[in-house]
């Protein structure tokens, strides 16, 4: 019996050993779209663009997001409601995946990420 309690102790610090995954701190905001915002982002978002995934920019790449902001907040939300589409296929699927999203969901998660990409920019300056 103290072997089957040690066992199931020991699982989850055996899983946490081979993850080597950098642990990023998102920031928190008390305005309620962006509260809301980080509800999305953390359910449907952050599988791509919390360590830039697939071609993602991350949310900590400050130079991938300068480019980005130049064209304008409503050509993010443009691109994160319809998707983008190359050749080979979506790079960023409509809705991040999640068709049952609505417009404000996405402006909503998209206005968190740039807030949170902001004040993860200013803390490493």
């Amino acid at each position: 019996m103290r072997w089957l309690f040690l066992v199931t102790l020991s699982f989850p610090l055996l899983a946490a050993c081979g993850d080597e995954t950098p642990r990023t701190t998102l920031p928190e905001f008390d305005d309620p779209g962006l509260m809301q915002g980080k509800n999305t982002w953390m359910q449907v978002c952050r599988n791509c663009h919390l360590n830039g995934v697939a071609g993602a920019p991350a949310v900590s790449d400050a130079a991938a997001w300068t480019e980005r902001l130049s064209k304008g907040r409503p050509a993010l939300y443009r691109n994160a409601i319809e998707g983008i589409q190359t050749e080979q296929g979506w790079t960023m699927p409509p809705r991040g995946g999640n068709e049952r999203l609505t417009d404000e969901d996405i402006r909503q998660a998209v206005d968190y990420m740039l807030a949170a990409q902001a004040e993860m920019s200013a803390q490493t300056e």
